[in-house]
């Protein structure tokens, strides 16, 4: 798996994450797998819940925090810098112009290093014109 020229752009952005940061452009290492740094949950319903208190206003902590709770999860919905395949997004439900999607996550960036992970289902919200997590 070639993720070292997409590490850097990684470390940056995840050094940059912020909670209320839900979107953050990945870039894509020419085999298909993606790298993003936002918010991701365990499921659509949990995203999909996530969304809506953003759009009541909620703040970003506070809305994951309460989707959490509800889900009894301490980490259903979370920030995180991952690589995903990119050819596994299905599952696309729209909300307030964006689309949650299903996708594959196959590594975790922890601010120093890359870790491959047994392939993961997770959701995460893009825009309509790109793999954005």
């Amino acid at each position: 798996m070639r993720l070292s020229r997409a590490a850097a752009a990684a470390a940056l952005a995840l050094g940059s994450a912020t909670p209320g940061n839900v979107n953050a452009g990945p870039m894509d290492d020419g085999d298909g797998i993606a790298i993003g740094v936002g918010i991701i949950c365990n499921t659509p319903e949990q995203m999909e819940r996530l969304v809506g208190l953003r759009n009541d206003g909620e703040e970003m902590q506070r809305a994951v925090l309460a989707v959490n709770n509800e889900a009894r999860d301490p980490r259903a919905c979370g920030v995180a810098a991952v690589a995903f395949m990119s050819d596994k997004m299905v599952d696309m439900k729209n909300v307030q112009g964006k689309q949650i999607v299903r996708i594959n996550v196959v590594a975790t960036f922890d601010g120093r290093q890359w870790s491959p992970i047994p392939a993961m289902t997770q959701y995460a919200l893009i825009e309509p014109k790109g793999f954005t997590i």
